[in-house]
């Protein structure tokens, strides 16, 4: 005990002098960010203060511009050394408040003297001598020895190469305002007391940094520098998440002279999980990366022109049709449509569009027709037929260009072009008559000013009233790839020799009969919306590709159909891809036959592939594992462990009906929050559900307690009671939740075993399960 409090006292007089240190550089730091906002609040307004302009001086305008300049640029530079100071006052801030989280004692090999401690944090912290080391941040390289070691021999990779020694301690911190709560030596590499203390705490709306508890083979995963492809299949719970955001920090880290956040994409699985994560990296002092869900991707592409149906509503489109002919021919559209084989068929259709059919739409005025869609076919395939597809394209948009500059040519003497002329304004007027006199007009020589003036207003309105036409040009509105899309269901013929084995897949026919009546009328199913894209963008060539991204992180990657996958391998083509999933929660049709990761682990050589199995689950209780891995079957939860943290065994209620169930769940939802429980999720099966579910437990409770509907198009996760549909809790955890209605009716075909999985393992410390009726089968004991 002596000896404890021995350690305990010396850390914490350690503790106290880095606090000081922080305190003073923070000091400073305030100090200059109360001098530059004065700064920037004088320059702006001595600036306007003294602003006049002469317009009628040439000298003097000169003068006032040159003034103008110098002030705007002493404005900016002290503005950017305001952000500078606030961004490093934040951060001393935040190591404040939690300045390290581990000390390991390390002598390299072959050296005489003693340890050498080092203390690990989220930040380094550097002696005012500019030398001495306080605090290494998590990421540098020595710092691995913490995640990856027990005392005794170890070693760490250098950018120089590798250092090998003897790891003589590693001690962990719990350090919360300052102070100092808790220190642990321990011989794992992370020890289970550190971990079962953040464990247990209650859950936030966001989610946090886990850089205290990174685990050995979260570590390398984090680290590898090496692999163009990193695939983790993780259980529920796992850290796949966290490692993927701990991994972009390291990168931003590792390599800061090359590397910026807007170079790093992340695709989340929808928008309310964005913002769930928004604030990891912020609060390891990185800038968030660029995120955006792959609705967002499709939108930004065909939202404008289509209505274009997202996965959420094909997902409840699919449950209402359940058990009808109808149903089951819409799944058999979307099992095939994202599948390896039509991306191959769409890839061989592209092939053949190199000599023939690519549909085009003509360039039409006024009911007339400029270029007809023949033309165009005929200068792409004819004319230009030589070329490459890409500089045929290129041929054909300069060849309309030149086609619209004869037309507006020949309108120059069409009433339509005078009656446009005669409404410009005397704006327009005053910029025609600047051009005329630039080119020598008006003075005393000239004698046909005024009709230079008429013809210059009549062919700038004969311009204006084809600029729409010209914006077509430039952004490939010429081509047709809807008309094209729908070409290739229009024969059986086509679709088969396109086929990568000459067959036609099961269904075929009602496809092709969807296909024609939904795209006629510009609504797009989700099974098409990836194929239709994939076909746009590579007749464009393109040109909206990615190619500056040079990482790509894609969370809930099972839920992603092969055929996606190989879209955002072709879109992002310089991109290093790191893929999180989890086989045991691919919860949608499209990607229920994809094998796993089959369609991303062959996105790269086998030599640039590196697999990961995470197994532990830490999200949850013991007891919440172990019910949820009896609802799957026996192999596939096979490889989960739980880590061994206890707590109150999961309940299953049986309810007469609705408003039973409603009733328990409301006391419990009461009882809950009085226990402490910050965040509550109610998940029920669909959308339709989830609204239902919302009502009645509004009726039932204080109009004080906060109960939130989240839909898909909410952005952020509420506190207090959330209540939401299965598919739009994926990623998200909570302190406890309910599932609404387990029942058989609700959860009992094969095709839900995974999504009841999925729900139930959102459950950080309680889970608790209603259902009418008959209990669903993976459920019972």
């Amino acid at each position: 005990m002596p000896e404890e409090q021995a350690v305990r006292e010396e850390e914490t007089k350690r503790l106290a002098e880095v606090i000081g240190l922080i305190d003073r550089r923070l000091l400073k730091e305030l100090s200059v960010l109360s001098e530059r906002r004065g700064d920037v609040v004088g320059i702006r307004q001595e600036f306007w203060d003294d602003l006049s302009i002469n317009f009628s001086d040439a000298t003097e305008l000169g003068e006032t511009w040159s003034s103008i300049v110098q002030q705007a640029e002493l404005l900016v530079e002290r503005e950017r050394s305001h952000k500078v100071a606030s961004e490093a006052a934040e951060r001393l801030a935040r190591q404040r408040d939690n300045a390290y989280f581990a000390r390991i004692d390390f002598v390299e090999e072959g050296s005489d003297g003693p340890a050498a401690p080092i203390y690990i944090g989220r930040g380094s912290l550097v002696g005012e001598d500019g030398e001495t080391f306080y605090i290494y941040d998590w990421r540098a390289p020595v710092s691995s020895l913490f995640y990856d070691h027990e005392p005794g021999a170890a070693a760490y990779d250098t950018p120089g190469g590798e250092i090998r020694g003897e790891l003589s301690l590693k001690r962990q911190f719990v350090i919360r305002g300052g102070k100092l709560k808790h220190l642990f030596d321990t011989d794992e590499t992370i020890g289970d007391d550190i971990l079962q203390a953040v464990l247990s705490e209650k859950s936030d709306t966001a989610m946090k940094s886990i850089v205290a508890t990174i685990q050995k083979e979260q570590n390398r995963i984090i680290r590898d520098e090496r692999h163009k492809l990193i695939v983790v299949q993780g259980a529920a719970g796992s850290g796949k998440t966290s490692a993927a955001l701990q991994r972009i920090a390291y990168l931003l880290y590792r390599f800061r002279d090359s590397l910026t956040s807007d170079q790093i994409v992340l695709f989340s699985p929808n928008p309310v999980f964005k913002g769930y994560i928004s604030r990891v990296l912020p609060d390891l002092g990185e800038a968030n990366m660029r995120q955006m869900t792959f609705r967002e991707l499709i939108e930004a592409r065909l939202g404008r022109r289509f209505e274009v149906e997202d996965l959420f509503t094909q997902t409840e489109a699919l449950a209402a049709a359940e058990r009808t002919p109808e149903g089951e021919a819409r799944e058999k559209a979307v099992r095939y449509k994202g599948s390896e084989h039509f991306f191959e068929t769409v890839e061989r259709y592209l092939k053949r569009l190199g000599q023939a059919g690519v549909r085009f739409r003509p360039l039409r005025f006024r009911g007339d027709t400029i270029v007809s869609a023949d033309e165009m076919a005929e200068r792409f395939y004819v004319a230009f037929g030589q070329e490459g597809f890409g500089d045929r394209l290129a041929k054909l948009r300069r060849w309309l260009n030149e086609r619209l500059t004869g037309w507006v040519d020949q309108q120059m003497a069409e009433p339509w072009v005078e009656e446009a002329a005669e409404l410009a304004d005397d704006e327009e007027i005053q910029r025609a008559y600047v051009q005329v006199r630039r080119e020598g007009g008006f003075h005393d020589e000239a004698f046909n000013d005024e009709d230079k003036m008429t013809d210059l207003l009549l062919r700038r309105a004969a311009e204006r009233a084809i600029e729409p036409l010209r914006r077509a040009v430039k952004g490939f509105r010429f081509l047709d790839p809807v008309g094209t899309y729908r070409q290739l269901f229009a024969s059986r013929t086509l679709f088969a020799e396109c086929a990568p084995d000459g067959r036609l897949p099961d269904g075929w026919e009602w496809m092709a009969q969807r296909a024609e009546e939904t795209l006629a009328r510009k609504s797009i199913d989700h099974e098409d919306a990836t194929p239709l894209l994939y076909l746009m963008e590579a007749l464009e060539g393109f040109r909206k590709v990615e190619g500056e991204v040079r990482h790509l992180f894609v969370d809930e990657a099972q839920d992603y159909s092969p055929f996606q996958a190989a879209f955002l391998r072709r879109r992002f083509p310089r991109a290093r891809m790191t893929v999180l999933g989890d086989f045991n929660q691919a919860i949608y049709v499209q990607a229920e036959e994809s094998g796993g990761f089959g369609g991303w682990t062959r996105l790269a050589a086998p030599e640039d592939t590196s697999v990961w199995r995470l197994s532990t689950s830490y999200r949850s209780t013991k007891p919440i594992v172990e019910l949820s891995k009896r609802i799957l079957r026996p192999e596939d939860a096979a490889g989960i462990v739980p880590f061994h943290r206890e707590g109150e065994a999961p309940q299953i209620a049986s309810c007469r009906d609705g408003a039973d169930l409603a009733d328990r769940a409301a006391r419990d939802v009461a009882e809950l929050l009085a226990a402490g429980h910050a965040t509550i999720g109610v998940i029920a099966k669909t959308a339709h559900e989830s609204g239902n579910a919302c009502a009645l437990i509004k009726e039932r409770l204080a109009d004080d307690v906060p109960v939130t509907l989240v839909t898909g198009g909410s952005a952020k996760l509420p506190k207090g009671v959330s209540v939401l549909p299965s598919y739009l809790s994926k990623g998200i955890e909570f302190d406890a939740v309910l599932v609404w209605d387990a029942s058989e009716e609700r959860y009992g075909r094969e095709t839900h075993r995974k999504l009841l999985y999925t729900v139930c393992t959102r459950a950080l410390h309680v889970l608790r399960i209603y259902y009418t009726g008959q209990l669903s089968p993976f459920l019972r004991a």
